[in-house]
């Protein structure tokens, strides 16, 4: 019956892609290969530059061809890359905080010290908070990046007992079985 109001087989009903409804997150270890990326990969050459087996130098990048790789889209999405909207919150409060302090302490004649302290506060206090948050980044990189070697050699080693573990209860398995086997002599008792 259901069938019948479907209105054609449930084949075509799917989409022409065969995509699945919900997209699932990544693996731990597709988010560790994006990360580190792929180890099959060089990873000692600049971006963009292609593969040289050669090992030739490569062409120095100059400053108007960095220049010309910023587009206005990364200023439009700046607040989306790493550590960068945390930065900007605590710059913009210690900026507000410092400069209205001094406005507050100083009066009406000192608003445009107190504008410029205001700045500078906010401009430091980005810069440090975003430093702080990039090394810490790095560490965990690091520190993820370790993990990874270790989960390897403790799947190694995790593999060679197990092979170990099985070589043993063969051993015994057969040992057994030859205990048990009809050609064996011990097995027999005449009395």
């Amino acid at each position: 019956m259901a069938e019948d109001t479907q209105g054609g087989d449930p084949a075509s009903n799917k989409s022409p892609t065969n995509r699945p409804k919900h997209e699932f997150p990544k693996t731990q270890v597709g988010k560790l290969w994006e990360a580190f990326g792929n180890p099959e990969e060089p990873i000692n050459v600049h971006p963009g530059a292609s593969y040289n087996p050669t090992h030739e130098k490569p062409k120095d990048i100059t400053i108007s061809e960095s220049l010309k790789s910023i587009s206005l889209q990364d200023f439009s999405t700046f607040h989306k890359k790493p550590c960068a909207r945390d930065s900007l919150l605590v710059g913009l409060g210690a900026g507000f905080g410092i400069g209205g302090v001094r406005g507050i302490v100083g009066g009406m004649p000192a608003m445009w010290p107190a504008c410029n302290w205001a700045v500078g506060a906010f401009a430091i206090a980005s810069l440090a908070s975003y430093e702080f948050c990039q090394r810490r980044r790095v560490n965990e990189m690091k520190g993820m990046q370790k993990a990874v070697e270790l989960m390897a050699e403790l799947k190694v080693k995790k593999q060679k007992e197990k092979e170990q573990l099985k070589a043993i209860q063969e051993a015994e398995e057969e040992e057994l079985r030859k205990r048990k086997s009809w050609t064996n002599l011990s097995n027999y008792k005449f009395w």
